[in-house]
């Protein structure tokens, strides 16, 4: 009978990209952000499995830092709750959001759609999206167009969930380059996707 891995040794071979090992440390610690998480997140169920699979998908990430890690759960738990933070900030600004395109008048939206430095920047926008891979630009799409979870997207296209958060974690990223390369205009990045979908249908 095979000993289970240590700690240290179950870190060790993670920093080493073993994807056996971290499937073995995400069950062991799923269940324990899960009873933190729940409550933080007004008991929602989908968005407390985002909120975890942000925390492992950017432990992975960082994996080759692991080995500098002497206790692996207070490490998550400190990930998890700068995680939250997010969360709630980005909560805030979504009802923030939405309560301002709802109390502005139909021509005020045209105007902002009209005006020709937010014409620009939505376009190249666009054309940042569309020098995504096919499925990137697919999951990018499925995610801020239709606003499907990524489970929905992962059963959609028949992938892992975990495959469909790195796809779009790249996918946003090189978009949000490319606008910080490209164009020189501070627009919120929801607001900015309404606004290029609506166009671009």
């Amino acid at each position: 009978m095979v000993s289970p891995l240590s700690e240290q040794e179950l870190i060790q071979r993670i920093a080493q990209g073993n994807e056996k090992a971290f499937a073995t440390l995400y069950n062991q610690y799923q269940p324990k952000l899960h009873l933190f998480i729940y409550p933080l997140t007004g008991f929602s169920k989908q968005d407390t499995d985002e909120v975890i699979q942000d925390v492992f998908f950017k432990l992975w990430l960082r994996r080759d830092m692991l080995v500098t890690v002497h206790a692996i759960q207070a490490y998550l738990f400190m990930m998890a709750r700068n995680r939250l933070r997010d969360w709630h900030r980005s909560q805030q600004l979504q009802q923030q959001l939405v309560h301002t395109l709802g109390e502005q008048q139909p021509l005020q939206h045209e105007e902002v759609a009209d005006n020709s430095y937010f014409r620009e920047y939505t376009n190249i926008a666009q054309r940042a999206i569309s020098l995504l891979s096919d499925q990137k630009r697919r999951i990018f799409a499925m995610r801020h167009e239709q606003d499907l979870s990524l489970d929905e997207i992962a059963d959609t296209l028949q992938i892992t969930k975990f495959g469909v958060k790195k796809q779009l974690y790249d996918a946003v990223k090189f978009v949000k380059n490319y606008l910080k390369a490209n164009a020189d205009m501070d627009v919120p990045i929801v607001l900015l996707l309404f606004y290029c979908f609506r166009q671009i249908h």
